[in-house]
């Protein structure tokens, strides 16, 4: 693949004339000025020679030329510019009129242009292997991070979710897996909490703090709380009548709401959900009552 609508200057040498060589399309293009200019002939004669190539079938124009946009200075008006379409020949054209006109310096473009169109290729070759590189390094590294959102996604618990009638286990393991994630507090409002979901709890990790809220706590309860804190993290149980759903709060950021009390885990249809609000609001309200 070559560069395309790159510019290179031709010169043989400091004597000679510069001429701007378009390269396009795997191949160098001039104008018909250009070529008089490098042939050292007059324009006309350039056009006869090009007119007799085409009139000979030699060559076919709509492959070896092409119209041509060209943006120059407006001639009468200062500051203005003007756009030109003029044709353009590629290098078998100008290697043929060179033939025709008999000139030394055909034979020294041709061998400049094979020279640049190589280079070319190759800086082509190059850079497409290395883009082709690139892309499979991207394809890798966005194969990888897939499968890190999906090591991710998989080990976080989902944000909403319905447990069926008999779904015990999952529904255990959920709650679980939830109570895992906390690293410094939970609390938990429910106003039907027995010893299983102390158990629930006994699988926290050490240093997460505990705070259960709820309507009433009964002697059993009580007995049931004092025997878990002889062997796991302190709870701490308070009485809190003021709410209907039940709510877990983890360290202080994450808000479930469940359907059911803990304790009914899989017994019935239940749903739950992640609270997408602020938990400032609620633990504000319980500090204000001194309960959390």
């Amino acid at each position: 693949m070559v560069v395309k609508n790159e510019i290179i200057l031709y010169q043989t040498d400091k004597l000679t004339s510069r001429i701007e060589v378009k390269i396009e399309d795997e191949t160098v293009w001039l104008t018909q000025d250009q070529m008089a200019t490098l042939f050292g002939r007059n324009r006309v004669a350039i056009t006869q020679h090009i007119g007799n190539i085409f009139k000979e079938v030699e060559l076919d124009p709509k492959v070896v030329s092409k119209d041509f946009l060209l943006t120059t200075p407006h001639g009468a008006i200062k500051g203005k510019t003007q756009t030109i379409k003029m044709k353009i020949y590629n290098l078998d054209v100008i290697i043929s009129v060179g033939y025709r006109v008999k000139s030394k310096q055909g034979t020294q473009f041709r061998i400049w242009a094979n020279r640049i169109l190589k280079d070319y290729l190759l800086k082509g070759y190059s850079l497409n292997n290395r883009m082709n590189r690139i892309e499979d390094n991207l394809q890798n590294l966005s194969t990888k991070v897939d499968g890190i959102d999906l090591q991710i996604n998989a080990s976080l618990p989902p944000n909403q979710d319905i447990f069926f009638q008999g779904q015990i286990f999952d529904a255990y393991t959920f709650v679980s897996d939830l109570i895992k994630t906390a690293k410094t507090s939970i609390m938990l409002i429910d106003n039907y909490i027995d010893d299983s979901v102390l158990t629930h709890f006994s699988k926290r990790n050490k240093d997460v703090n505990l705070i259960m809220l709820i309507k009433n706590i009964s002697k059993q309860l009580n007995l049931d709380i004092k025997k878990h804190n002889e062997q796991y993290p302190v709870v701490v149980a308070k009485v809190f009548k003021d709410a209907h759903d039940r709510f877990l709060i983890i360290d202080e950021k994450e808000i479930y709401h469940f359907g059911a009390s803990l304790k009914d885990l899989g017994k019935k249809w239940f749903a739950f959900s992640k609270i997408d609000i602020s938990s400032v609001k609620i633990l504000d309200k319980l500090k204000e009552e001194g309960l959390a």
